[in-house]
């Protein structure tokens, strides 16, 4: 029998890379079952899982986590991504979980396969949306920098955002049928302390690190997704870590972009749900 677990409905938690806001929901189950993290998107925050948070929730305790600098929690000091991994200790911690399926699209996924190869032993299972274990292209690297410097004086004009930021972020069809997420993700993004945003963007773009021959230490089940109009991680990316990582299986969802899980909610959920359910020990054994 499921426990009832009752949801904090706000809370911080210290950790290496300063208080992170952490939301959960969900009930627990029996002691050996994982609680599930949740690790949005560089310019998001906790929100973008809103269309996963209840399905999920159904199946276990959720702790969907906001990022340094993103959202409600608290800009961090300048950090590489593996930092960023390891203050997710930190969080489990906190919470008294012992061991976790993280799922995480772009930067949140970048650090949840950071996390497998960093703490083992604390992994459940992995998904994995629309990120890379690859290093950023100079050109890439480069056009971030820009970005965020401009960023850091003056803010990005929309005009600028609509041009560079928002075809990397969503699909054309969702761009044309639902400018709503476009100017929703704008307004988002530009509301956060500007620092804080730029120290983010330069850990997960310019500072990143390719860890390609290391996803064979990932010794986790693991469902890899991404759009197939992603224009900022592509579909190749996600072939090379569905590749590197035993097992894990490969899906490319039709008519969807970088924010697959914002952009079509049903069609993400109908693999990750499932995906979830399976990293849960079979009843009566948890």
């Amino acid at each position: 029998m499921r426990l009832r677990y009752r949801p904090a409905a706000m809370a911080y938690v210290r950790t290496r890379l300063g208080r992170l806001y952490c939301d959960e929901q969900g009930e627990t189950g029996g002691p050996r079952d994982p609680a599930i993290l949740l690790l949005h998107g560089l310019l998001f925050d906790g929100g973008s899982w809103r269309g996963q948070i209840e399905p999920l929730a159904d199946l276990g305790r959720v702790v969907n986590i906001d990022g340094p600098g993103h959202g409600r929690s608290e800009p961090a000091p300048r950090f590489m991504l593996e930092e960023h991994a390891d203050a997710l200790i930190d969080v489990l911690d906190e919470f008294r979980i012992d061991r976790a399926i993280l799922v995480g699209i772009s930067w949140g996924g970048m650090v949840a396969m950071r996390f497998a190869i960093q703490h083992p032993r604390r992994v459940a299972g992995l998904a994995l949306l629309d990120t890379s274990a690859d290093a950023e292209a100079l050109p890439e690297r480069l056009r971030y920098r820009a970005l965020v410097a401009i960023h850091r004086r003056v803010g990005v004009p929309l005009s600028l955002f609509d041009k560079e930021i928002a075809p990397r972020l969503f699909a054309p069809r969702t761009i044309a049928e639902r400018p709503e997420l476009v100017q929703a993700a704008y307004r988002r993004a530009m509301g956060y302390e500007r620092d804080g945003l730029a120290r983010a963007a330069i850990a997960v773009v310019v500072r990143r690190r390719s860890i390609v021959a290391e996803l064979s230490r990932i010794d986790a089940p693991a469902l890899v997704m991404c759009g197939r109009h992603d224009r900022s991680q592509p579909p190749a990316r996600s072939e090379t870590i569905a590749k590197g990582i035993r097992g894990a299986r490969l899906v490319v969802l039709e008519e969807l972009g970088h924010m697959s899980a914002l952009e079509g909610p049903a069609q993400v959920n109908a693999h990750l749900v499932p995906f979830v359910r399976s990293c849960f020990p079979p009843r009566g054994q948890s």
